[in-house]
């Protein structure tokens, strides 16, 4: 077994699936322990080494969890990974995810110490053109048939998102009794489905209509929508832009950066909003309010997730705004 797994890549949902792979293989092997660390801006690295080291005091075997919020480390960062593969331990299990990696990080020192004595997964975005097919190929594990039709009106509802797609297809996998899609069942599923979505809200969010997102956020929390779901696609926002805007900061043009984030062309305008009104600062407090988040809906906060979320759909529209939960 590698000692280190490293999975990259900017494919949210592919990422996702990916670890959790990791995650259930660890699982199988006896690793019944996990240790997450969320390796910000303001990450401790000699945590890392520590967590390496300690005995585990209730499993035989450890799983560390290190989520990277960006692929370029600096010398205390590599020098921390070079010290974990040089001792890794026997009962150690590193699992490392992170954005795309860079080609000219590939073929660095550091970099080809970790990759061997591990397993570097890069995870390739799906384009316009492959979409269609993957989402028949999802469809397909799902046990559903549809013609290419509805497959098409998939692919143009959802822009992209893998993830969007994905939901969709669980959805409409519900809907369809005898496990074939036709045009107008998927055309009842998605039509206007997204006026008080998860992604409206984004959207919102994004663009500054503080209104208009806490009017939808409340409507998912009447809905009872999962907390913890609203907060992944936020978060997911926010690490886009912190990506965005470190390039940005490096001189690239902002028109290339969102190309590169393959920002779809109908929200290059709020996008661009938010990255004039955001700096890098107020995007990492967004997300360590987020923390806050998830440790409030898993009990470890005594604060209420629901108005912790509104404080960062609120700073999100505005980060000029002082919001204090009540």
């Amino acid at each position: 077994m590698p000692a280190v797994v490293w999975i990259c890549g900017d494919e949210t949902l592919l990422v996702q699936e990916a670890c959790d792979s990791v995650r259930r293989f660890a699982r199988e092997q006896g690793f019944t322990e996990r240790e997450v660390h969320d390796a910000n801006a303001q990450f401790n690295w000699s945590v890392l080494v520590a967590a390496a080291s300690s005995l585990s005091l209730f499993a035989d075997r450890k799983l560390i969890d290190l989520r990277l919020h960006s692929p370029k480390l600096d010398n205390e960062a590599k020098a921390a990974l070079q010290a974990y593969v040089d001792d890794p331990g026997e009962d150690n299990l590193l699992l490392i995810t992170s954005g795309k990696v860079e080609k000219a990080t590939l073929s660095t020192k550091w970099f080809k110490a970790i990759e061997s004595r591990g397993l570097v997964v890069q995870v390739w975005p799906v384009n316009a053109q492959q979409l269609p097919g993957w989402i028949a190929n999802r469809m397909k594990q799902a046990g559903l048939t549809a013609d290419q039709d509805c497959i098409d009106i998939i692919a143009h509802r959802v822009e992209g998102n893998l993830l969007a797609a994905a939901q969709e297809i669980d959805k409409l996998a519900v809907l369809a009794g005898d496990k074939h899609l036709t045009r107008e069942i998927v055309a009842r599923a998605v039509a206007d489905s997204s006026r008080f979505s998860v992604f409206a809200l984004t959207d919102a969010s994004l663009a500054g209509h503080s209104g208009k997102a806490l009017n939808i956020l409340n409507h998912l929390r009447a809905e009872g929508d999962d907390p913890l779901k609203i907060l992944f696609f936020l978060t997911r926002e926010i690490r886009t832009l912190l990506r965005m805007q470190a390039r940005i900061r490096q001189g690239q043009n902002i028109n290339g950066v969102m190309q590169a984030e393959r920002i779809w062309q109908n929200r290059t305008a709020i996008v661009g909003t938010a990255l004039r009104k955001h700096s890098g600062e107020s995007l990492e407090q967004l997300l360590l309010d987020a923390r806050l988040v998830d440790q409030s809906v898993k009990g470890l906060l005594k604060r209420r997730p629901w108005d912790e979320l509104t404080g960062i759909v609120l700073k999100l529209a505005d980060p000029t705004v002082n919001f204090l939960p009540a």
